[in-house]
């Protein structure tokens, strides 16, 4: 079965119809503790920076996230070339603190929160063109010094024009929704994602609506 086959499966349990069971946030946060990965490649819209009013671009990347009990995280989302996620571009990889807030309209047993990346937040190239593309930039148009394949690039405190134009000494937030259902408990879902490519980098920027494809705990 295709990975994108098995993503049209997960996508079966974001229906609000089917979602309906209700997690109080304490339980929440008892249950997303531990080690979650993409169950399959996943297409994500991005928005066209040269022209912001065209139609997206397709790109194509996996997310692994880890949640400790004492409310920090870490993840890494990994970018591909390709559909089938067989060729790494690059890696972000980002730690820090949930803020949690109310619950969240998007389906009943949701909880509202912000993902603050004041932690870790690091950007590594792991193909050579997209070294070469970062490194064609302006000097600091991106964090500091040159990119090499498979080295990290810390942004922490740093500006980037990659990051929703990043500015020096801002902290990065993203602001999301958590969801699990009790009957599913290996399951986690987070917002569903604008179909422009925007991100949550506003409160009020956050869809109303839709939950992205879970995530499947680690064993």
């Amino acid at each position: 079965m295709s990975r994108f086959l098995l993503s049209a499966c997960a996508a079966l349990a974001l229906s609000p119809a089917i979602a309906s069971a209700s997690t109080s946030l304490d339980r929440l946060q008892e249950l997303v503790v531990g080690e979650w990965t993409s169950i399959a490649c996943e297409l994500r819209p991005q928005l066209n920076p040269q022209e912001p009013g065209a139609a997206p671009n397709p790109s194509y990347l996996t997310r692994d996230f880890t949640y400790d009990a004492e409310g920090g995280f870490t993840g890494v989302i990994t970018v591909y070339a390709d559909p089938a996620c067989d060729v790494p571009l690059v890696a972000y990889d980002f730690s820090g603190d949930i803020v949690w807030h109310d619950a969240n309209p998007a389906v009943e047993g949701a909880w509202s929160n912000d993902y603050v990346l004041n932690a870790s937040l690091n950007l590594t190239p792991l193909a050579q063109p997209f070294a070469d593309q970062m490194n064609s930039l302006p000097k600091g148009a991106c964090g500091e010094g040159a990119y090499v394949v498979g080295e990290p690039t810390s942004l922490i405190g740093q500006g980037c024009v990659l990051l929703n134009n990043l500015q020096p000494g801002d902290v990065v937030v993203d602001y999301d929704l958590l969801y699990i259902r009790e009957d599913t408990p290996n399951l986690l879902f987070m917002g569903g994602k604008h179909v422009s490519g925007e991100g949550f980098y506003r409160p009020e920027n956050r869809p109303v609506v839709g939950l992205q494809q879970p995530l499947i705990r680690v064993e």
